[in-house]
């Protein structure tokens, strides 16, 4: 992670899933995922940015793709530049869409597009948390430990929401794959930017909890079983959730 308020080579980018393949459109590729890494927690409110020569190294594009992707993101106000010494590239919160932006998004998604994500979103945590049930050692799961703290301690649902990510994102880096660990930043990405803004987190904020505690004993316990099965059906409370939600919608023809 890029600690606050230091330049230090990040991990974060091990985590995104980029086309390197330079092109027109790699400098929005590139900002999009960095709001990925934003969304889900990878990089935080405050932190500063690696220098531009070692973040487009860890990213694998030239500092020019790099220039045009962070020009974006500061126009997004995901980002700002500060000149002089102790300055750089710091992370804002990303913008987030109105929740009634959010609630049409959901409206207009078909019910087999929103069952496909979950279904893909509960196959991949499932498994990552199947394998770092098998891999973890007791460093691992006093991360997870902190994680879930985090997320108990949080006084607002964006915190809570990034909170939840990184601890899904965990468990992915537990398992010690980077192919599934990549897959669960963009598919919690995509279900939590619906989930979490549409009210969801309230009703299941205490489930959420239970979850995280379920899942962290599962882990320390190397039952890799009940670990796929905790954050599968954590996973499809979410998307009922939305499935319902998205029915109420179609059915009132309203955001």
């Amino acid at each position: 992670m890029v600690s606050r308020g230091s330049t230090a080579v990040s991990s974060f980018a091990a985590y995104l899933r980029l086309d390197a393949t330079e092109g027109p459109g790699l400098p929005q590729n590139v900002a999009r995922q960095l709001e990925t890494a934003i969304a889900v927690g990878l990089l935080s409110h405050g932190d500063r940015l690696p220098p531009e020569s070692e973040l487009a190294g860890e990213l694998g594009v030239s500092t020019g793709t790099l220039r045009q992707a962070l020009e974006t993101l500061r126009q997004r106000g995901a980002i700002e530049t500060r000149r002089g010494r102790g300055g750089g590239s710091f992370v804002r919160n990303a913008s987030k869409l109105p929740p009634a932006e959010v609630l049409e998004q959901l409206r207009q998604r078909s019910a087999d597009s929103i069952r496909d994500l979950g279904d893909a979103c509960a196959a991949v945590v499932g498994g990552a948390a199947h394998l770092a049930a098998q891999r973890a050692v007791s460093d691992d799961v006093d991360r997870l430990r902190r994680l879930a703290e985090h997320f108990r301690s949080a006084s607002t649902a964006d915190e809570r929401r990034r909170a939840d990510s990184r601890f899904h994102i965990e468990i992915g880096v537990i398992a010690h794959s980077a192919r599934l660990t990549q897959a669960i930043v963009q598919l919690h990405d995509e279900l939590a930017s619906l989930f979490w803004m549409v009210g969801g987190e309230a009703e299941h904020h205490p489930m959420t909890e239970s979850a995280h505690n379920a899942a962290i004993t599962a882990i320390d316990g190397a039952d890799g079983d009940t670990a796929r099965a905790v954050v599968m059906r954590d996973v499809e409370g979410r998307v009922q959730h939305l499935m319902d939600l998205h029915l109420d919608l179609a059915a009132r023809g309203e955001p």
